[in-house]
């Protein structure tokens, strides 16, 4: 699931420099203004998608909930509860009664089915974020240029946060190496083309180019949505860290990224990091060079060098993140509190950072400055993890996403769609169909998003078939049960069946075929211990 922790502290430190600057705009003067001015913006609203409305959840749909049930995070609602749980009533969506519904009801129109429920508008907002590897600057014998070249502008950091109305977050890496089909391209086969995902950024020669393919590229093969776009060059990290004063670190051993192929000297490493056991002060370069090495190497108490860690893309995300918040622990008190720094901070902003056109430099960064002035980094802030695996074919020494976690995979990717962890939605839904017209049901069930069957004639261990439709629950199962009959017109009776999941309802059909219904109606669902077996 979720991990919350400091690590994620800078993580968000594009956004953290557009906060900053809505901060010091409030009372920016001629110069504020003319450095925002030189951030460069990006012609990418048309790219970028609206963000969608609020999805309905059984939370939503089933009537009288206990109160021990938690709220989805993205809904305006309860905020701050705990979010293990399944989710609150009302979170998320707008309740009416139809009023066509009302007028016919004098015409013999079962309204037992209770009020329409409609979703709610968009409760937040997922920000693409980049960090890219550009060299241009640096000396052409710099140790940092190993592999790049000026030409080059690989994605080396690729992030989505979802920020909500509420002022929590959610905060998902994608790995460079993941292997994608990447957005406007085709092969022979007339396919897209397989590639590291980092390479969309890398096709096309203007930033807006480059942003707009590495958008479609995530869009398409996450299914999820983007509503912003935030680049930031690999320099404005180094420039950050000299700007603070540099980064204290420990390490228990000496550590050095791989020797350049027949280097002489041991400090001669690819990305130019090498330190000795203790206490030091990195500086930006050395602090870059750290979080830029590949494969870090270190020196054993007999004085040869042996492989430190894993050598992939996660580990070096994990040290990424490791670094981000150990130097926001010892920098964010002083630059806040340095008007030097602030200044530095806006110069730095505007040398390296660029955004989508869909963000307004001043009066977004405003907003942001108010929404999370009070934010508690361990509680508010959530990080998430696909689970990947090692492949080959297509593309050599790349990542995929692991099938034996899809379930995994796709909650994951479902909070970036507004769902919570724990929210019962149609595809967490298993319904086995019974009796009568049980193939046709089916089979329009699983449209609307349930995962449903067919089963035989009879529920199992039920002898006595009901004459009407029913919806079997385990004890724990009433919200999977009710967002099931909210879809279904008349309503069903209900029944306990002890052997099923929370998530797991049989859908025994009488002598009349329940019609699906396209949208949601609120239903109560009694008490397990008020259910007949």
């Amino acid at each position: 699931m979720s991990h919350r922790s400091r690590r994620t502290r800078l993580v968000l430190v594009a956004l953290a420099v557009l906060t900053l600057i809505g901060a010091v705009a409030t009372g920016a003067s001629a110069f504020v203004l003319l450095q925002l001015g030189r951030i460069e913006r990006h012609e990418l609203a048309d790219v970028l998608t609206s963000a969608p409305r609020q999805p309905v959840t059984a939370a939503d749909v089933v009537i009288d909930q206990p109160t021990s049930i938690a709220a989805n995070p993205d809904s305006e609602t309860d905020a701050g509860a705990d979010r293990s749980s399944e989710g609150t009533p009302g979170d998320g969506v707008t309740s009416v009664v139809d009023p066509d519904s009302q007028a016919e009801s004098a015409g013999g129109v079962d309204l037992s089915a209770g009020e329409p429920v409609l979703p709610r508008g968009p409760t937040g907002e997922n920000y693409l974020l980049v960090g890219t590897d550009s060299t241009l600057g640096l000396a052409p014998d710099d140790p940092l240029r190993n592999g790049h070249s000026d030409i080059s502008r690989l994605a080396d950091v690729i992030m989505v946060i979802r920020l909500r109305g509420d002022g929590t977050a959610a905060m998902m890496s994608i790995p460079r190496d993941l292997a994608a089909e990447i957005a406007g391209t085709s092969d022979i086969a007339g396919t897209g083309v397989v590639a590291k995902i980092n390479s969309a950024y890398n096709r096309d020669e203007t930033t807006a180019a480059r942003a707009a393919r590495l958008i479609d590229t995530v869009e398409e093969n996450l299914g999820i949505t983007l509503q912003h776009f935030i680049e930031v060059d690999f320099q404005a990290f180094l420039r950050l860290v000299d700007a603070v004063g540099g980064v204290q670190m420990t390490f228990s051993r000496a550590l050095r990224d791989q020797p350049r192929e027949n280097a002489t000297d041991p400090t001669d490493s690819r990305s130019g990091f090498f330190t000795s056991a203790g206490t030091h002060l990195l500086d930006g370069r050395q602090a870059l060079a750290y979080v830029r090495s590949r494969h870090l190497e270190e020196q054993a108490a007999d004085g040869t060098w042996q492989r430190h860690g894993v050598w992939n893309d996660l580990a070096r995300n994990d040290r990424q993140r490791d670094f981000m918040r150990i130097a926001a622990e010892q920098a964010a008190p002083g630059l806040l509190a340095n008007p030097i720094n602030l200044l530095s901070m806006l110069d730095i902003a505007a040398d390296h950072l660029s955004t989508s056109n869909t963000l307004s430099i001043v009066s977004d960064g405003r907003s942001l400055a108010d929404k999370f002035a009070g934010i508690d980094f361990d509680a508010d802030i959530e990080e998430y993890e696909l689970r990947l695996v090692d492949v080959h074919e297509p593309v050599r020494w790349s990542l995929g996403l692991d099938p034996q976690r899809s379930e995994h995979n796709q909650r994951v990717l479902d909070v970036f769609g507004g769902i919570g962890w724990d929210d019962i939605v149609e595809s967490r839904v298993k319904v086995q169909v019974t009796g009568t017209g049980r193939h046709l049901l089916a089979a329009e069930l699983n449209e609307l998003g349930f995962k449903a069957a067919a089963a035989g004639e009879l529920p199992e261990g039920i002898s006595d078939p009901p004459q009407g439709t029913v919806v079997y629950l385990a004890p724990q199962g009433r919200l999977a049960a009710g967002l099931l009959a909210s879809r279904l017109l008349p309503v069903p009776d209900f029944a306990g069946h002890a052997e099923l999941e929370a998530t797991t309802v049989i859908l025994h059909v009488g002598d009349e075929l329940p019609r699906v219904d396209s949208g949601y109606r609120r239903v109560d669902v009694p008490p397990a211990d008020q259910l007949v077996p």
